[in-house]
């Protein structure tokens, strides 16, 4: 089959390079000048064994059943950490408590065998109930990372179009048209949109879809930090669950001693959730300088100092990024990737950066009509991660309920601060 892929991104990408090993003729178009723009190269990616989700299980066994196949495909780019410090707030920026108990967490975390707890003390970690070292690695971001897929991608002979604006896709005599901003069209047999499910929608998605979903569009930030004290490894730290702080790294280069950092919050970080990408586009557009690093910056940093007292010691801020992620609302917090097809077109929603092998097996098994089950005009895969999550994916928030689901962070805040 002759196969289009729109967005080449980390789901884009492999599953090209999945598609072509099985035979298919692959081309990749990419609306922006390189591959791998926005959260997929940008943002600091943990690849997850599974405690970053102690409410959704599912999500736990997705990332710990891919986790093997990833660091085999792609060891190049596994960043091994001095230490992945998962810990157990007090209290979070709320004043909550903890959205799992303890002995949860404590369960949780031991679900990797590694699993040691931490010398809280002797780590200069406060206001914490546990915490607890893993064997939990980081992936490759930037210029390293894009020069490894472009160099992949063309050696497997998938056809790269970078600046390839998508304007629509219409199915047509058993052919998917794609027509590009400049009125010239491309067909294929297939189309995969890896989009981050933030362009080129099935029309009326919530309401056709076979299950009761709900999708929120968020301008997400990463707070950017200079490690002033760097170790041969670079460390990651995490506090659960709910509106708590996570330092991951950003390595984007073969140098040693890696010293850059993002930190984000379960809620600072969050600006807004919205029912299409263009709002939240448009509120990341919005922001400022200013706003940024005289609220939630200092927000975020009081929170990190809470459970880490030396943090600013020794990280520096050097600046922040944006970009807008797609998510189920769930009350689980679930985060897998999901996989289904309407109408000649399959369409990926993000999870993550494992869920990339969950997807293209799925992908797969939707081109050979493998185990699928047809409802409501869409296909997905039988005991497929849908399949398995769709009763966990129909099972939202309140109105009112705690979740990240439910931010507006950049209204209240913005609210405070005029009010000042």
């Amino acid at each position: 089959m002759k196969i289009g892929i729109v967005g080449a991104g980390w789901n884009g990408s492999h599953c090209a390079l999945e598609l072509m090993s099985a035979g298919h003729q692959v081309v990749l178009l990419e609306k922006h000048p390189d591959i791998f723009q926005g959260v997929s190269g940008d943002f600091g990616i943990r690849l997850h064994k599974g405690p970053h989700y102690p409410r959704s299980k599912t999500t736990r066994d997705s990332c710990l059943e891919a986790f093997d196949r990833f660091c085999a495909a792609y060891p190049e780019l596994v960043v091994a950490h001095e230490s992945a410090i998962y810990a157990q707030g007090t209290t979070d920026a709320l004043g909550f408590r903890s959205k799992v108990s303890n002995d949860t967490f404590a369960k949780v975390c031991h679900e990797s065998p590694e699993c040691s707890e931490v010398d809280m003390s002797a780590n200069g970690l406060e206001a914490l109930e546990a915490a607890f070292n893993l064997d939990e690695p980081s992936v490759v971001l930037g210029d390293r990372l894009r020069r490894f897929f472009r160099d992949k991608l063309a050696a497997a002979g998938v056809q790269v179009q970078t600046g390839f604006i998508v304007e629509k896709i219409i199915r047509s005599a058993g052919q998917s048209l794609v027509y590009r901003d400049d009125g010239s069209c491309l067909a294929f047999d297939l189309v995969i949109n890896t989009t981050g499910f933030q362009s080129l929608l099935p029309a009326f998605f919530e309401r056709d879809f076979p299950f009761d979903v709900e999708v929120v569009y968020q301008p997400c930030l990463a707070l950017c930090y200079e490690d002033r004290q760097p170790s041969e490894k670079p460390l990651s730290f995490i506090v659960m669950d709910g509106w708590f702080p996570c330092l991951m790294p950003a390595v984007t280069t073969h140098e040693p001693y890696p010293a850059d950092y993002i930190l984000t919050h379960g809620s600072y970080t969050i600006m807004g959730s919205f029912s299409t990408a263009r709002e939240a586009d448009a509120l990341l557009e919005e922001l400022t300088d200013d706003f940024i690093e005289s609220t939630v910056k200092a927000l975020t940093e009081a929170q990190m100092c809470r459970f880490w007292p030396g943090f600013l010691q020794r990280f520096h801020y050097a600046g922040w990024k944006g970009a807008v992620l797609a998510k189920l609302k769930t009350r689980s917090e679930f985060r897998s990737a999901i996989t289904f097809e309407q109408e000649g077109v399959i369409y990926v929603f993000p999870g993550k950066v494992s869920n990339v092998f969950n997807a293209a097996d799925e992908v797969l098994a939707l081109i050979a009509n493998q185990r699928c089950i047809d409802q409501n005009g869409f296909r997905y895969v039988e005991e497929g991660v849908l399949d398995i999550a769709r009763r966990e994916i129909q099972h939202k928030p309140g109105a009112g309920e705690e979740s990240t689901c439910n931010l507006q962070t950049y209204s209240l805040l913005r609210g405070q601060k005029d009010a000042c």
